[in-house]
């Protein structure tokens, strides 16, 4: 069933949504773009977790979209008009998620694998990852989205490079421009990906989740603050997590935040 082409798993407050498809290295398949926005919100809606991760089972992360579904889905312009717009809302939901999400990478992270990868908060590979994003080898545009997250990501004369020419690129030279975040050796990707996830749930999630709104806010063009930003600034400190951060502080200890 297409369903069991990504999957979700939960364990202590963190959420893996996992590409399921390693005999085609992960590569996208329309349903599995639908399936995703239903995963993410799955995520989104159990207050149990704290962190989504994307990965890719196997030995990829998502090599791109699935070019045997091309004939069928770009056949005609209505086709690839609901296409894109699944693609478009897929990733957005991704995008949008008011939780954190960590992209956990290995091997072929191409094309629509690498946008999905963008759509992320952070981005940790191994050594074995490759990285590229190639509509110009195929006479293809990227969307204004996914140009947007690589902008931000790596700056507009690396975007234009990596856009002109379709390069693939390995793990070291990804870290260098800021595609990635963090490069691990094989076999410590998961700790490195669970390590920073508890980091991550350690904190407020009040904080956390503030601050990924601002940024996205920011991220979207706003240059000062809003009635919304000033109220969660103030909600702050009226939040039970602010009372046990300050208490925890006085006292020297480890807080226990209770914000979900």
């Amino acid at each position: 069933m297409s369903d069991n082409l990504i999957i979700i798993e939960k364990t202590g407050g963190v959420a893996t949504i996992l590409l399921n498809r390693p005999e085609k290295r992960n590569a996208l398949s329309l349903s599995m773009w639908s399936r995703l926005i239903d995963l993410v919100k799955e995520a989104e809606e159990d207050s149990d977790i704290k962190v989504i991760v994307l990965t890719g089972e196997g030995k990829a992360f998502a090599a791109g979209a699935d070019i045997d579904e091309f004939e069928s889905v770009f056949s005609d312009p209505a086709s690839a008009k609901t296409t894109a717009e699944v693609t478009y809302e897929s990733q957005k939901r991704l995008n949008r998620c008011f939780k954190p999400t960590i992209a956990m990478i290995r091997g072929a992270c191409v094309g629509g694998g690498c946008g999905l990868a963008l759509h992320c908060d952070l981005r940790i590979a191994d050594t074995t990852a490759r990285f590229g994003i190639t509509p110009g080898k195929l006479g293809l545009v990227y969307s204004l989205q996914d140009t947007k997250r690589l902008l931000e990501a790596v700056g507009p004369s690396k975007a234009k490079k990596i856009l002109y020419t379709g390069k693939i690129m390995d793990a070291s030279e990804a870290l260098s421009i800021g595609l990635i975040d963090h490069l691990v050796e094989p076999g410590l990707l998961a700790e490195a990906v669970r390590t920073l996830a508890d980091e991550i749930s350690a904190a407020s999630q009040f904080s956390v989740r503030a601050t990924k709104q601002i940024l996205r806010m920011i991220l979207d063009g706003a240059t000062d603050d809003t009635e919304e930003t000033r109220r969660l600034f103030v909600d702050a400190y009226a939040g039970e997590d602010f009372k046990e951060g300050y208490q925890a502080f006085k006292q020297k200890r480890a807080p226990k935040f209770t914000y979900s």
